[in-house]
């Protein structure tokens, strides 16, 4: 089967393009000819800038002949930033729309869309329009029924497990995981890890974990990805809060999918105290390599949560679960790891560069 996927893709720093590559790495495995366009800063096998539809007309060029054509989307991915760029949404939104119609075989995985677009957007309005006609993938009912109620569109779509586009395996215990990042293997560790901006909710994690006694070590592992005032304020605030609370420290760099396993697995826990979320990679990675996870019950985590995982309301609620899952009697939880789930088949899904 032969078939192009356009996304977002590694070197550059985003979650899509890290869930691209592990579906296409699968995809060939199974033995399909897979052609990837991507950013000028991606390792496709065609690269062109993206930003102004020029992606989308080239996969009309070289998918005449595909079996399917995947598109990875996401507003930052393909879309410039700002009020300027008025011209070039609507040309993007324009270029995808032609895509749809010349190429019936396009399937678009929804990772994120606007939250609530102003309906008098025109590249917008044409994107509705895509969302109505095209065939769409979402990790989670609720992220389908979120752009309907945004779009004011129904649309035909099929879900698929976000844990299809997780390229890793669990090959270390945690005490192992612990040693090779130098902690404690004795004393309990929670982990929030992203790129840095206020959606995120650190902060949160951050009074919670003080307020419930600091019971353990609490970790933020990110970095700033889109170097907005706001999102680097948020950081220094970050840093400010970590360094006036016991047990917790944020490291601001970008780590390399290794080293993320690695951090997910070394954890007794990964927090995602997100304030807004559509689905969530990282709770996919741990799932995947077996850490548990305490997440906001908002948006599509609530769905993607595993039976192991706990979900919570409240900050109040937050601060019980660091309680409950910190120190207990000067020892960290003991729950085994579980298994890894199957691999899904690599149609579809993933996270976003958030």
């Amino acid at each position: 089967m032969r078939i192009v996927v356009v996304s977002s893709y590694p070197p550059r720093h985003c979650g899509i393009g890290i869930y691209a590559r592990a579906q296409v790495d699968r995809l060939r495995v199974d033995g399909h000819d897979v052609v990837v366009i991507s950013p000028p800063d991606g390792d496709g096998d065609i690269r062109v800038p993206f930003g102004r539809g020029r992606q989308f007309r080239e996969a009309v060029r070289v998918g005449g002949e595909a079996d399917r054509i995947v598109v990875h989307f996401q507003p930052g991915v393909h879309y410039l930033p700002g009020a300027r760029a008025a011209v070039s949404k609507i040309r993007t939104s324009l270029a995808l729309r032609s895509l749809v119609r010349r190429r019936p075989q396009v399937e678009i995985v929804v990772h994120e869309s606007t939250p609530r677009p102003p309906r008098w957007r025109l590249d917008l309005m044409i994107l509705a329009r895509v969302f109505a006609t095209a065939q769409l993938s979402f990790h989670t009912d609720a992220e389908r029924r979120a752009l309907e109620r945004d779009y004011g569109v129904r649309v035909h779509s099929r879900l698929v497990d976000h844990r299809g586009g997780v390229g890793a395996s669990r090959t270390l215990t945690r005490d192992d995981a612990r040693r090779r990042l130098g902690g404690n293997p004795r004393e309990p560790l929670f982990l929030c890890a992203g790129f840095l901006h206020p959606s995120k909710g650190f902060e949160r994690a951050i009074r919670a974990f003080e307020t419930a006694g600091s019971p353990g070590r609490l970790a933020i592992i990110g970095s700033v990805r889109d170097p907005t005032p706001e999102n680097l304020a948020y950081a220094d605030r970050l840093h400010a809060q970590t360094e006036r609370v016991a047990g917790a420290s944020l490291v601001e760099e970008f780590v390399d999918d290794e080293t993320f396993d690695l951090w997910i697995v070394a954890a007794d826990r990964l927090v995602l105290p997100y304030r807004r979320a559509w689905s969530s990679g990282a709770l996919a990675r741990a799932r995947v390599l077996g850490t548990p996870v305490i997440a906001a019950a908002i948006g599509g985590l609530i769905e993607q949560a595993g039976e192991d995982d706990e979900l919570f309301e409240s900050d109040a609620e937050l601060v019980t679960l660091f309680r409950r899952f910190g120190s207990v009697d000067g020892h960290p939880p003991s729950a085994p790891p579980r298994d890894p789930p199957p691999a899904a088949d690599g149609r579809g899904s993933a996270p976003g560069c958030s």
